[in-house]
């Protein structure tokens, strides 16, 4: 989002900038996509810079009930949608702005699109919509998804006999609008980097993690429970897509056979790699919610016992009740939270009471576990969020500077490192790496940086900017590096 206002600042929409230096590390989207919520509401706040990521979240959870219904049914769809929605790591990324929000919805979508249109038999549209979206997604975060991808299609494909087809042209089309929404950014971008080391950076940040640079053994055993942790509570019925397996040889058994293998062998080559992050198998996240609507609807559910399904009622039912607790006498919790805690007990004894009948089975489950997740989730988003950030260091921080400086007042960051708390400057704040480069129409009165810079640099501020005014002093909240905030007087341009 840093990047994204510095591009709206200065105009330089190819080579993203942080700090005043050029941030190559990662491919530009979620910074034009946070730019487009900054310029379209005209406000700079934790609110608008979210809208792109909601947004997308939004997006994925429709395209994967309208393109699995074919495949699925309309109640199998709309479960796997409740599951891929109400996963642990899709709710706390989905309402951040980071780029696994962006880059694990358009991952997601290219996988329903190419699934979806290809049972319908249009398989020359899954490959070509799937490359443009994929393309997309490398210009959230590059290659990795592309792995993700062909793990799981190629899966699909070995389980129909078919792999052939990726040496077809249909596929080989597909590619090409792949590359197509890429390239040109890319040979842009290094053709306009002042540094001349695009491709460098690239290929770095692509080995960066086949290497041991970021190796912790105990990050590395816990490297799978945590991926497991991030799918909760739908996790707890994964071990149900391979206890159930398919039967037959009808494609759509074959599907569920090669979407499971797929998955597997897609997650355990990721989780295995030495500086792996569990986050970085977030996109897996859907395949995984796939398999689990289609393995409930087919083939688990009528095989569970009565206490298996009464199991899950009584947690579901448990998570509707200790969230009202935890959000009682917290804000509108008097007539809101209490009505919803309520409601949701009943709607639990209501599809309870439906299950008996054997109405729905399935999607009852979802329906059930979907609505405890979400009130569950509001209470931690009421209740343990506003505490998280009444100890935060940075708000504290800014409004020290705001109280010196006022309200409106421009201020330079001048050669400080990647930050969060630049953001609660909002508009007025302009970072750079070379004070000769500014803006000769910005109204310069206020710098911040680093101390032992302003002594380096001192004289050569006043000769630009004119007589010092006040100094003082500041301790970065995140890092305890000494700042100084001074003021000089306006030079004429």
């Amino acid at each position: 989002m840093l990047p994204g206002r510095t591009m709206l600042q200065t105009g330089e929409w190819i080579v993203p900038r942080s700090g005043g230096r050029v941030y190559n590390r990662k491919p530009p989207l979620v910074n034009w996509m946070s730019a487009a919520a900054m310029n379209l509401t005209g406000s700079m706040d934790e609110w608008t810079v979210r809208v792109p990521s909601t947004l997308m979240m939004l997006a994925l959870v429709l395209c994967v009930y309208g393109c699995l219904s074919g495949w699925l049914g309309n109640d199998g769809a709309l479960l796997a949608a409740l599951i891929t929605l109400t996963n642990i790591g899709f709710v706390e990324k989905g309402r951040l702005i980071e780029i696994e929000a962006l880059y694990m919805s358009l991952f997601a979508i290219a996988l329903v699109s190419w699934l979806g249109l290809r049972w319908q038999g249009k398989d020359t549209a899954a490959w070509v919509v799937s490359g443009l979206v994929l393309g997309l997604g490398f210009l959230a975060k590059g290659p990795p998804h592309m792995l993700y991808f062909y793990g799981l299609v190629i899966g699909v494909l070995a389980a129909e006999r078919k792999l052939r087809e990726l040496w077809g042209w249909r596929h080989l089309l597909g590619l090409a609008c792949f590359f197509a929404v890429w390239v040109p950014w890319a040979v842009m971008n290094a053709a306009r980097n002042p540094l001349k080391d695009s491709g460098e950076v690239w290929v770095t940040q692509i080995t960066h993690r086949l290497g041991f640079t970021e190796f912790d053994v105990l990050n590395y055993l816990l490297q799978i429970p945590q991926c497991l942790v991030n799918f909760l509570p739908w996790a707890l019925l994964l071990p149900l897509c391979w206890k159930f397996s398919p039967q037959g040889d009808d494609r759509h058994a074959q599907w569920l056979r090669g979407l499971r293998t797929g998955l597997l062998w897609s997650f355990l080559l990721v989780a295995l790699l030495p500086s792996s992050r569990p986050r970085f198998l977030l996109p897996l996240n859907v395949a995984a919610a796939v398999l689990v609507a289609e393995m409930l609807m087919r083939v688990a559910l009528p095989k569970l016992s009565r206490w298996w399904m009464l199991s899950f009622e009584v947690l579901a039912a448990l998570g509707f009740a200790l969230a009202g607790a935890a959000l009682w006498g917290g804000p509108w919790s008097y007539w809101l939270w209490l009505p919803v805690m309520i409601l949701g007990l009943l709607w639990v004894r209501h599809l309870h009471q439906q299950r008996k009948r054997g109405e729905g089975t399935a999607l009852c489950l979802g329906l059930v576990t979907s609505l405890a997740l979400v009130q569950v989730a509001g209470a931690f988003w009421l209740q343990v969020v506003p505490r998280l950030l009444h100890r935060e260091d940075l708000r504290p921080f800014v409004v020290q500077i705001t109280e010196r400086i006022g309200p409106e007042a421009p201020v330079i960051l001048y050669k400080l490192d990647e930050h969060m708390w630049p953001f609660y400057l909002g508009w007025r704040c302009l970072e750079m790496a070379d004070i000769k480069a500014r803006p000769r129409t910005y109204p310069v009165n206020w710098l911040i940086m680093q101390k032992r810079t302003w002594h380096e640099e001192r004289a050569l501020m006043m000769r630009i900017f004119g007589t010092l005014k006040s100094e003082m002093p500041l301790i970065d909240p995140k890092n305890g590096n000494e700042l100084v905030l001074v003021n000089l007087s306006r030079s004429e341009p």
